[in-house]
């Protein structure tokens, strides 16, 4: 298939052959994983704030923007995984997004049962059919593998990857298991849930930079990873907000909501949190030496 593809669109296989190899460092199957979610963490931000403007200033609408965001993330998870740790990683960390898409069901089911079972989002079908982002992802990364267009590099680790790796990974499972077992959530548990979520990501994050990136640069990588999450909750999270609750405050919203509503907020909040007690502490325990 892929020689075919070659055959057919050679001017395409020449560019891509142009464009720099991505490098990274080689790991162990954890850390590789945390690195993958990182890498996927980034391409979802890059692809969501440039298709979203892109899509915003040409009039165009934006439901196409998150599967094509999903596209590039799965395959620059699957990617880096296969690059850094190997089948593996990429075995362990394709076990956790199905985990998560499990722990999901629960809650679909509950919605289609409980509210709008007529809804087309249902049908088994509809649901099959929706995880084309993932598919093509896979099928992306496989080629990727296949033409090695992600190399290794000297190294131990990829510090930053795996630091937004923490918070995104952390921050999704924890979702996914308090949904599953909040089943018939109301609006304030459902905030309570994203604030959980949001403060375990956060504090994975910040365990991982002291860990993992050195100390003169752990505040710049975790602007670096600010940047990303909030970039994308500043285009999507606050406009649809502002949609929803509308000039005439069409949906009351409480504290807990709005606190849900930042969460991104609170995922970088508390990492810095995390790397100013670490800071305080050693300079404590300098001033008593």
């Amino acid at each position: 298939m892929i020689d075919g593809l070659r055959g057919d669109l050679p001017q395409v296989f020449a560019l891509a052959r142009r464009i720099p190899n991505p490098r990274f460092a080689p790991a162990s199957p954890l850390w590789a994983v945390l690195a993958a979610s990182g890498a996927g963490l980034f391409v979802s931000a890059a692809l969501v704030v440039v298709l979203t403007i892109t899509a915003r200033f040409l009039g165009a609408p934006l439901e196409w923007v998150g599967g094509v965001a999903t596209l590039g993330a799965t395959a620059a998870a699957l990617s880096v995984a296969y690059t850094i740790g190997g089948q593996s990683a990429v075995i362990v960390y394709a076990g956790i997004v199905l985990i998560e898409r499990l722990l999901g069901l629960p809650g679909l089911v509950r919605f289609c049962v409980a509210i709008v079972s007529e809804s087309p989002v249902c049908s088994p079908f509809s649901y099959i059919l929706g995880l084309w982002p993932e598919v093509l992802g896979a099928a992306v990364a496989y080629w990727f593998a296949r033409v090695h267009w992600m190399r290794t590099t000297d190294g131990s680790g990829n510090p930053l990857l795996e630091a937004a790796g923490a918070l995104s990974l952390t921050q999704g499972v924890a979702a996914a298991i308090l949904g599953a077992l909040l089943l018939s959530a109301s609006a304030f548990e459902a905030g309570l849930l994203l604030l959980v979520s949001a403060v375990a990501g956060g504090i994975a994050c910040g365990l991982v930079l002291l860990r993992r990136v050195a100390e003169k640069r752990q505040w710049r990588s975790l602007g670096i990873i600010a940047i990303a999450v909030v970039g994308v909750w500043l285009l999507v999270g606050v406009p649809t907000f502002m949609g929803q609750v509308g000039i005439g405050g069409a949906i009351a919203i409480g504290g807990l909501n709005l606190i849900g509503f930042v969460s991104p907020l609170v995922e970088v909040g508390v990492a810095a949190l995390v790397l100013y007690m670490a800071a305080a502490r050693k300079v404590s325990s300098n001033q008593v030496a």
